[in-house]
């Protein structure tokens, strides 16, 4: 004959015959199955015998009935097999004598999987926010976690909000995943006086589990859970209870919420964990945007950072290198050849009759053939080298690791680039030559950056005074003898 057999809990080793179709499992005294336990309803379930085929009812539990660790719909009749775990409050039952093995004491829920019961069911309506007063609280809760785009404030909310909502949470813990590396970091955490004056600690094992996971942990009496489930940290904190639920947004598993109870076992009901992942998607979202807003703030302040570093190294006329980059640069330069026995060269570049220009076509004109100038230079040199306005019609160009051979066929190019290029001003075709000045490092007489910018001086003064339109190396003086 059949029988209900109950494993553990206030009637561990008790068996019940049907000798009816039906057994009443409850508190009330009229039960079949009589139960006094504060967590089994006065009339919490049925076990119906239909044939040679049975089935149990929830109905309409305060804490629900467990098949396997999944709840089951209140008022549906749900077909059971002999050995499989029921849970009832804190008892397990089976039929027959059948290998009940251990009934999982996790329960295990998705975020979506939660809501489409909580839809289906009244029996998941959390008794916590029945009252109009918790209604608004939680509104309140979501209302203001959107409002908020700081991080630590909203997890410090999300926080504050389920330890006036759960009396029995000793410490609670927000932990999110870095970037790239997906290792929790503590954001938040609460506890009560009760639980200690020190800061507490969580079972890592377990959020990182949720975390990799991606589903809700709870655990309302860690004793009766089997060894592998449990953390060292878990038996040296002395936890009796605990759930971690994900926060999950659009992007995936951002974190997760970690409470735990060390007072008593069945700190947590079921209803606690619905309201713990209700609170998690609200929660999960303002953080996300929150993370958003951050990273768009990040940027927004990082590009303002490299305009203005832009504007303080660059020429407003030409959009060239200024002065001061062309002089920082110079020397970096100059100390990274003479590190690697490099060469440097330096052409300094000057405008034929450029004064001229100014008096006969105005200023608007000078500068129109400089920026164009400035464009043709840039365009022909490569990418590593410098090329920066150095004052009024001059030019610097600093070619890296370049020899004094190709350094003179580089300039003679540019020469003739801007030889052949049409400069038309207001209808009018103007004429416009250069002059070059090279100087190659190391040579002699050059000793440091200063001395190679006073080298291609020098060899730009020799370019205009011997008849301009040319490009001219400079040459150390030689000694008398």
């Amino acid at each position: 004959m059949t029988k209900v057999y109950i494993k553990n809990g206030l009637m561990q080793d008790r068996s019940f015959s049907f000798k009816k179709k039906t057994l009443l499992i409850g508190r009330s005294s009229t039960s079949d199955i009589q139960i006094n336990d504060s967590f089994v309803s006065r009339k919490h379930a049925r076990i119906l015998k239909l044939k040679d085929r049975f089935f149990i009812e929830d109905l309409g539990s305060k804490n629900g009935t467990w098949i396997n660790g999944n709840a089951i719909d209140s008022g549906k009749k749900i077909e059971i097999q002999e050995g499989i775990p029921i849970r009832i409050g804190d008892s397990l039952i089976s039929l027959d004598k059948g290998p009940m093995g251990s009934l999982p004491n996790k329960y295990l829920t998705g975020i979506s999987s939660q809501a489409a019961a909580k839809s289906k069911s009244p029996t998941f309506k959390d008794r916590r926010i029945r009252s109009r007063e918790n209604v608004e609280l939680i509104y309140n809760v979501c209302l203001n976690l959107m409002q908020s785009l700081e991080v630590k404030e909203i997890c410090e909310n999300v926080l504050d909000s389920l330890f006036y909502c759960m009396r029995r949470i000793d410490s609670a813990h927000i932990l999110l995943a870095e970037e790239g590396t997906q290792q929790p970091r503590e954001t938040a955490v609460r506890w009560r006086k009760a639980a200690g004056t020190a800061k507490p600690e969580y079972s890592r094992t377990i959020v990182k589990r949720v975390l990799n996971e991606g589903e809700a942990i709870m655990m309302p009496d860690t004793s009766l859970e089997d060894g592998h489930s449990l953390s060292d940290s878990i038996e040296s904190m002395g936890v009796k209870s605990l759930m971690c639920v994900p926060l999950i947004s659009k992007l995936g598993t951002r974190g997760v919420i970690y409470v735990q109870s060390v007072r008593t076992a069945h700190g947590f009901r079921k209803d606690d964990l619905f309201l713990l992942t209700g609170l998690s998607t609200p929660a999960a979202l303002a953080i996300e945007n929150a993370l958003l807003h951050s990273e768009r703030k990040q940027a927004e302040e990082a590009l303002k950072k490299a305009r203005l570093e832009e504007l303080s190294i660059t020429d407003g006329l030409t959009g060239l290198y200024n002065y001061r980059y062309l002089m920082q640069s110079l020397e970096s330069e100059y100390k990274r050849a003479l590190r690697y026995k490099h060469n440097l060269t330096l052409l300094m570049i000057d405008i034929d009759y450029f004064k001229v220009l100014n008096d006969t076509y105005g200023h608007q004109c000078g500068d129109y053939v400089i920026r164009k100038i400035a464009r043709i230079l840039k365009r022909n040199v490569r990418g590593t080298d410098v090329v920066a306005r150095y004052g009024g019609d001059e030019i610097a160009v600093i070619l890296v690791e370049t020899d004094k051979s190709s350094s003179l066929e580089v300039a003679e190019k540019l020469r003739d680039k801007i030889a052949e290029t049409a400069f038309t001003w207001r209808g009018k075709s103007v004429d416009v030559e250069i002059s070059i000045g090279l100087a190659t490092a190391p040579s002699t007489g050059i000793e440091n950056s200063e001395g190679l910018l006073n080298a291609a001086d020098r060899a730009l003064y020799r370019a205009k005074t011997g008849g301009k339109n040319a490009v001219i190396a400079f040459k150390p003086k030689q000694k008398k003898k």
